[in-house]
């Protein structure tokens, strides 16, 4: 199933580092200001995750995390520094000036491996800060099609609401007709016009729940909600589940395996035992050997050299207890780190439970609603045919335009509801996401 183009720019970049996305020029595919219009699903999706600060705050990290593993690394070449002075005595009597300069070149031999430690516990907080991207991205990604499909409830549930409008002003001209004609009555033409202008105070209200819902989106884009262009109609999805009730097991195994937030608590995990090592290995000797050069020259004298060459053994005792402290400290967040994972887990494997059992709900729902609208519609057409004929009653007409309208706003609200489900059981998983939301849906 393809991804969202830059969805599956910024996982190879999480793949092969953020050294290999900066010479991508990874900020170019980031250069459409504007949304396109209409505005799909898939492009939302796709913008969005361009545009949001919390990918770059991700990426960010990412960046810093990496610049961690260099200084780790560091410790394994040589250091050199170099210092220079210069010094003229003031007063009567003082001597010359006097310049000097030095060099000094030195490398950890042995440390037992503090030095091996620190590597590792960096390597896993990069992984870590990746799975971290991967997560947010995902997030990103979920947080869109909500909005999105919020939005498109909002835009269907009004036009279902124009739709029971124009079928509550027939019940209106139908009962104008029959107090025209002497089979209808006042009270008739007074509850139709009740029932018109209640169909158009919920319109009213449906015009603001699409502000808040543009307001929601065009936050998700990072655009202003002026800028939102229209959206483009989405397909209705087939009411099909991906898996057989009988691999549920598998699908929540499946969650566990491959979340964003598992794969950065395991690698927070690895960081906290290296952690433990590198503090284990903190209270170990050190070898290192070193090479310097001096010179130095007082006025009127010639110039002195020297050089040496040595080695150095550190043998550091825990006098003070720091070393002891940091080893309990160190273990006391490697055991906070276990218990974090067991946490995720758990959390991972509950969402895609509660994403499954969602995705069911919502089928059944969606197939539920279909039947109910066409049968409330097809309730309605004969009582405003019966009206019309003089044959039913006005308050049989108004209910039956009542469940209509209702029904098909339930209509409306199960069908985005479903492709809400799919969506959120594609990102429970952990897997890659789908580039279309209302797309084909796969395990």
């Amino acid at each position: 199933m393809p991804m969202p183009p830059r969805l599956r720019l910024f996982l190879a970049a999480l793949l092969f580092g953020p050294l290999a996305a900066a010479a991508a020029d990874l900020p170019q595919p980031c250069t459409d200001a504007r949304p396109p219009s209409p505005l799909t699903l898939a492009a939302a999706v796709d913008f969005a995750l361009c545009h949001q600060p919390q990918t770059r705050l991700s990426w960010a990290s990412l960046r810093s995390a990496e610049a961690g593993v260099d200084a780790a690394q560091a410790a394994y070449r040589p250091g050199l520094a170099l210092s220079a002075s210069a010094n003229r005595p003031l007063g009567d009597g003082a001597g010359g000036s006097q310049l000097g300069a030095s060099a000094r070149l030195g490398y950890t031999l042995l440390d037992f491996g503090q030095r091996e430690a620190r590597r590792d516990q960096a390597r896993a907080l990069l992984d870590a800060a990746r799975s971290g991207a991967r997560s947010t991205l995902a997030q990103n990604w979920l947080a869109t099609v909500d909005a999105y499909l919020a939005l498109a409830t909002a835009e269907g549930q009004r036009d279902a609401a124009r739709r029971a409008e124009e079928a509550a002003a027939a019940a209106l001209a139908a009962a104008d007709a029959r107090l025209k004609v002497g089979s209808g009555t006042p009270l008739d033409q007074l509850q139709a016009r009740s029932a018109h202008a209640q169909a158009v105070l919920d319109q009213i209200r449906l015009d603001g729940q699409i502000a808040t819902a543009q307001a929601g989106l065009a936050v998700a884009l990072g655009i202003r909600p002026t800028e939102l262009p229209p959206l483009a109609p989405l397909p209705q999805a087939p009411l099909e589940l991906p898996i057989a009730r009988a691999d549920v097991d598998a699908l929540l195994d499946a969650a566990a395996r491959q979340r964003g937030e598992v794969a950065g608590a395991e690698a927070s995990l690895r960081a906290a035992e290296a952690g433990v090592a590198a503090a284990r290995a903190a209270g170990r000797p050190t070898l290192a050997v070193s090479a310097s050069a001096n010179l130095s020259k007082n006025s009127g004298s010639p110039s002195n050299h020297s050089q040496g060459l040595g080695l150095s053994l550190d043998i550091p005792f825990d006098l003070d207890g720091s070393i002891g402290a940091s080893r309990a400290q160190a273990a006391a967040q490697r055991d906070s780190r276990a218990a974090e994972l067991d946490r995720v887990r758990q959390g991972a494997q509950s969402d895609a439970w509660q994403a499954w059992h969602g995705l069911v709900t919502a089928q059944q729902a969606a197939r539920a609603a279909e039947v109910a609208a066409d049968s409330a519609r097809a309730a309605y057409d004969n009582a405003l045919g019966r009206y019309r004929a003089g044959l039913g009653d006005v308050l049989a007409l108004l209910n039956a335009q009542s469940a209509a309208a209702r029904a098909e706003q339930q209509r409306v609200a199960a069908r985005y509801d479903w492709l809400d489900a799919r969506a959120r059981f594609a990102w429970a998983l952990g897997g890659e996401l789908p580039a279309d939301p209302a797309g084909p849906l796969q395990p």
